[in-house]
């Protein structure tokens, strides 16, 4: 037996769906994200845990220069680091590791990604075991929402003697109040 609909009470039917379906979807986009993530790790200080043969060529801020052809390098230690001071409190979506590009590849492995406020209160965002496995290798670690801190901490964390020798690292993120 066919159904027979009226136009009316067919477009009444579409509309009573659109409508509170379009208003979830403008919802939905009110509370992600209307701002327009950055770098916010360009050309910031570099503290490293220790520096390569205390050579230049290595020091902190070749790791945040947006040169993929240069890097950053630790003395071989047991759990090397390097922390960046955004110099402001920012919500941070993503950090990007560039693994360096002309050997080594298996130098980045077992690395935790921090964010806080202070030195000393960081919480950890995300985590990369590895090894890299290529020259030039990105790591990407989303951290969660809501993630808020000023500085930024690399880390290896495993292994008695390690180098930690990134090319570049990116920070994803917006200025909080």
């Amino acid at each position: 037996m066919p159904i027979h609909i009226s136009l009316k009470k067919a477009l009444d039917m579409f509309l009573l769906l659109l409508v509170p379906a379009l208003v979830y979807i403008c919802y939905v986009d009110i509370i992600t994200c209307h701002y327009e993530l950055t770098n916010v790790a360009y050309s910031k200080p570099v503290t490293l845990s220790s520096l390569f043969d205390n050579d230049s060529r290595y020091i902190g801020s070749k790791v945040v220069n947006g040169l993929f052809s240069d890097l950053t390098a630790t003395t071989a230690e047991r759990s090397p680091w390097l922390r960046i001071d955004l110099g402001a409190r920012f919500e941070i979506n993503e950090i990007e590791v560039f693994a360096r590009a002309d050997c080594c590849v298996n130098q980045l492995h077992d690395v935790d990604f921090k964010v806080g406020g202070s030195i000393h209160h960081m919480y950890r965002c995300g985590h990369y075991t590895g090894p890299t496995t290529a020259k030039g290798q990105r790591i990407a670690v989303f951290c969660p929402r809501n993630t808020i801190g000023r500085y930024v901490q690399i880390q290896i964390t495993k292994g008695p003697s390690n180098y930690l020798t990134p090319a570049e690292v990116l920070v994803w993120g917006v200025k909080v109040n």
